[in-house]
């Protein structure tokens, strides 16, 4: 397990004790010896430009969940091993890559089974905020005998701006904020995964999918289906907020310099990266990589109805019409 200090500091700050339900800032080590509950792990961007802002609100989030909750950094760009040591969070440093440089997806999964003890994983976007809700609907997913041995969890982002640095410290603030969210958020297409959250013992068969490019999200879903492994959505029960950003970290379309570089279209769709992804994938699975079989509620966890026929991706045509729209027609966003 990656070790860390006591008490580290989210955004340069000293943190308190974690409040009940809600991001407060605490994110002080587990010191019992005890392996906590999971572990969020992602493969950060360099730590420069929006980007430095946009990953410490969602890694400091992360850090705020509680005792419970691990956070590991994986990668070596600029400013990774700095971010890690302030916001009190681990580190892996070594990740293998493709020709291009792109991190691995394959080596990021086992390099968090092999440095964390935590009973559930899960990787995650490093530009999506969580609050206490994401883990607490993990754990009853998790301790749900109608699920079984094995499952995934997936779920519905919200889109939100940010533009300065959250200081997790501050709960009236951070429930302001929250309250912001929900009410100016924009719920976006069940298409777009930020999240996957499983056992430790399942996905060790992971292909080298590049990080940030197209289809390997699908091949998550549909490859959790067809060994009939529950796919549970988390989309009722859990707040999932996704910083918007641009996309300029992205290498040029050679097809359209100087303007595909801002483009997700080139990001997922017409990249060499993204037609290898889809290779490996065995194809896009665009409706069964995007709909679970199961659904947490109130109630707790309930098969879907019409799994079999993927209702939950028609009901929810509008919003990937508007997806598809913009991945077309927005160059700048």
């Amino acid at each position: 397990m990656v070790q860390l200090s006591t008490c580290q500091s989210v955004n340069g700050m000293s943190k308190p004790e974690t409040l009940e339900n809600q991001n407060a800032g605490a994110s002080c080590v587990n010191t019992t010896g005890a392996a906590p509950f999971a572990t969020i792990f992602t493969l950060p961007k360099p730590f420069t430009g929006d980007a430095d802002l946009i990953q410490r609100n969602a890694i400091g989030s992360w850090a705020a969940l509680g005792t419970d909750v691990e956070v590991l950094l994986i990668g070596d760009e600029s400013g990774i091993a700095e971010a890690a040591t302030q916001m009190g969070v681990g580190h892996v440093a070594e990740v293998k890559r493709n020709a291009t440089g792109t991190p691995l997806i394959n080596n990021a999964f086992s390099s968090a089974a092999q440095h964390t003890q935590s009973e559930i994983l899960i990787y995650c976007n490093a530009d999506v905020i969580l609050d206490r809700s994401f883990i607490d609907s993990i754990r009853t997913v998790a301790n749900d005998p109608s699920v079984g041995s094995s499952f995934l969890a997936i779920g519905r982002r919200t889109d939100v701006d940010v533009d300065q640095l959250i200081d997790w410290s501050e709960p009236r603030e951070l429930s302001r904020l929250f309250a912001n969210f929900r009410q100016h958020g924009k719920r976006v297409s069940i298409i777009c995964k930020e999240y996957f959250a499983f056992r430790r013992t399942d996905f060790q068969d992971v292909p080298a999918f590049a990080v940030g490019r197209g289809n390997w999200d699908s091949w998550m879903v549909a490859s959790a289906k067809q060994n009939r492994m529950p796919v549970v959505s988390l989309s009722k029960t859990a707040a999932v907020y996704h910083q918007k950003h641009h996309y300029r970290h992205l290498p040029p379309d050679s097809d359209s310099p100087g303007d595909a570089a801002t483009s997700r279209l080139h990001c997922y769709v017409s990249s060499e990266e993204a037609q290898v992804n889809q290779r490996l994938a065995g194809g896009k699975h665009l409706v069964t990589g995007s709909t679970a079989t199961w659904r947490l509620t109130e109630s707790g966890v309930v098969r879907n109805r019409g799994a079999f026929l993927n209702l939950e991706f028609w009901l929810d045509i509008g919003r990937f019409v508007d997806l598809v729209r913009e991945l077309f027609f927005s160059r700048s966003s």
